[in-house]
C-alpha cells in the first residue's frame, strides 16, 4: 500500500479583484476521502482544479506526496486520475481512440475492457464519440479517470448527467476503490457527499 499525502495550507483563490475562497487548510492521507461542498460560484472546481495543480493558488499551499516523494504537476497524471469540466473527449474519435490515448501499460488495456464493460460502453467503443449522448460521455470520461489505476482520484461532480444505474456503478466503484487510495469529490450532491469520510464546505464564511 502507497504512503500518500495531500496537505492544503491556507489556500486562496481570486479571479480578478474576486476572492473565491481563502485559507483553506486539509491533510489527507491513505484511505482518506474527502467531499468539497458550497453553493454554485464558492470555488469547487476552482479548489479541486488546485489540488491537482491544473490551476495556481493566490497564496499558501499544496504539498502532494506518494511513498515520501513529492508529486509534482509534471508527474500528477502518473498518479491521479482526474475528471472534471476541463477534461473532454474529442468528439471526432472514437471511445476506444480516446481512451488509447491515456493507455499507459497492458494492465490498463486489460482494465480498459473491465471499465467499458463495467459501464455499458463496450459494444459502443468504436463508435464517435459526437453521437454519444451526454451520459455516455460523462462515463466515457469516469473510465479516463479510472483507467491507470490511480491512487489518487479527484471527482467533479462525477454523477452528473447519469442515469441511476448509471450512478449506482459509479458510487460502487467509489467504494471499492477508496481503500488505500485518496479519493475527492467536488459535489452538492448528498449522495456524493455521503461517499466521503471529510468534508471541506466553502461558502461566505471563505470569503
Amino acid at each position: 500500500m502507497d504512503n500518500l499525502l495531500i496537505h492544503a495550507e491556507n489556500v486562496s483563490a481570486r479571479f480578478g479583484n474576486v476572492t473565491v475562497f481563502k485559507n483553506i487548510s486539509f491533510r489527507l492521507e491513505t484511505g482518506s476521502s474527502m467531499a468539497i461542498t458550497g453553493p454554485n460560484g464558492s470555488g469547487k472546481s476552482t479548489l479541486l482544479q488546485i489540488v491537482a495543480g491544473l490551476q495556481r493558488t493566490v497564496s499558501g499551499t499544496v504539498t502532494r506526496r506518494v511513498n515520501d516523494a513529492e508529486i509534482t504537476v509534471e508527474n500528477f497524471s502518473a498518479h491521479a486520475g482526474y475528471t472534471g469540466p476541463l477534461v473532454n473527449p474529442y468528439d471526432m474519435l472514437t471511445a476506444a481512440e480516446n481512451l488509447a490515448f491515456t493507455v499507459k501499460d497492458s494492465a490498463a488495456k486489460e482494465r480498459v475492457i473491465h471499465l467499458l464493460d463495467y459501464f455499458d460502453l463496450y459494444k459502443e467503443r468504436n463508435k464517435i464519440v459526437k453521437h454519444f449522448s451526454s451520459g455516455m460521455k460523462q462515463r466515457l470520461k469516469l473510465i479516463h479517470a479510472f483507467i491507470n489505476d490511480p491512487v489518487i482520484i479527484m471527482l467533479d461532480e462525477p454523477g452528473s448527467n447519469l442515469d441511476s444505474t448509471g450512478k449506482d456503478k459509479l458510487f460502487a466503484k467509489i467504494e471499492e476503490l477508496k481503500a488505500g487510495r485518496i479519493v475527492i469529490i467536488a459535489s452538492n450532491e448528498q449522495d456524493e457527499i455521503n461517499l466521503c469520510g471529510e468534508r471541506v464546505e466553502l461558502g461566505k464564511q471563505n470569503i
